[in-house]
């Protein structure tokens, strides 16, 4: 019996903190010039992220204007240049529900509408927050539980890490499905459409591209990569990764602070899948 063919990678989705940033958000040199190697055979790199768009599109640029961003766990898809292809936020019903259930838990949040992060105040959440994702965040006080548009997403911020899956699994409890709900941090919990997920948006990218699911490869390291591993042939997990995440992946490469990208491309993807 004949082994089966394996198909040629043609798109790369890779997530962001934890995994193509190293712990000091940078993307080190070793994992550029991997990356600039795949687009010159031509695979397509996508940039997967929970992050706003902003955020995420000055490490896009790095790859050219043509990189696609996934920001938001697939709320929004836009190329680095600014073209929007996908957008799908939390109707505002469900946004005013969901931001009243977190007041009465006096629960830190986030809210971003229109490519804006707005927070109630600038507390110490909202200053690592923002020097981290290198944003301006904008203090709407009060009004933030009252929002006028739908967010793209939400993001609640946990006191210490042992707080996180506890918050995760109360509100969804309380939403029972009505929204998307995923750890990306070891502090945030993220909240979106239930209609989305970084998965959901490769698939909307592969399809508009005409690339199957064997021909994905996708490096994550968090639980709101999760579906996106389900939507590839192949999936890798950093180092760092939670273990129930590594045992969702194809392969484990290193960490990111280990240039745990730049061997799963060098080690894995080019020589088996290339």
């Amino acid at each position: 019996m004949k082994n089966p063919v394996r198909k040629k990678i043609k798109l790369i989705a890779i997530d962001l903190d934890g995994s193509l940033l190293t712990s000091q958000n940078n993307i080190t040199e070793r994992t550029a010039l991997t990356i600039k190697e795949l687009i010159s055979r031509g695979v397509i790199f996508v940039i997967a992220t929970g992050r706003m768009f902003p955020s995420a599109r000055k490490y896009a640029l790095q790859f050219g204007p043509n990189t696609q961003v996934i920001s938001y766990n697939g709320a929004l898809v836009k190329s680095a240049a600014g073209e929007l292809l996908l957008h799908k936020p939390i109707p505002l019903n469900l946004a005013k529900d969901v931001m009243s259930f977190l007041r009465e838990r006096k629960w830190h949040v986030n809210s971003y509408i229109d490519d804006v992060l707005y927070v109630k105040e600038l507390n110490q959440k909202a200053l690592i927050y923002a020097r981290n994702s290198d944003v301006t965040p904008q203090v709407a006080g009060d009004e933030i539980y009252n929002p006028k548009k739908e967010p793209t997403k939400l993001l609640v911020v946990a006191n210490d890490p042992s707080q996180t899956e506890q918050i995760r699994d109360e509100i969804k409890l309380n939403f029972n499905g009505l929204l998307f709900v995923a750890i990306s941090s070891p502090l945030y919990i993220d909240l979106g459409n239930p209609e989305t997920s970084k998965g959901r948006a490769i698939k909307f990218l592969a399809d508009r591209l005409g690339i199957e699911r064997d021909e994905i490869c996708v490096i994550g390291d968090s639980e709101n990569d999760v579906e996106m591993f389900e939507a590839a042939g192949v999936s890798i997990a950093m180092g760092n990764a939670r273990e129930d995440v590594k045992s969702k992946a194809s392969f484990v490469t290193a960490s990111n602070d280990e240039d745990g990208v730049a061997i799963a491309i060098e080690e894995i993807v080019i020589p088996r899948y290339l």
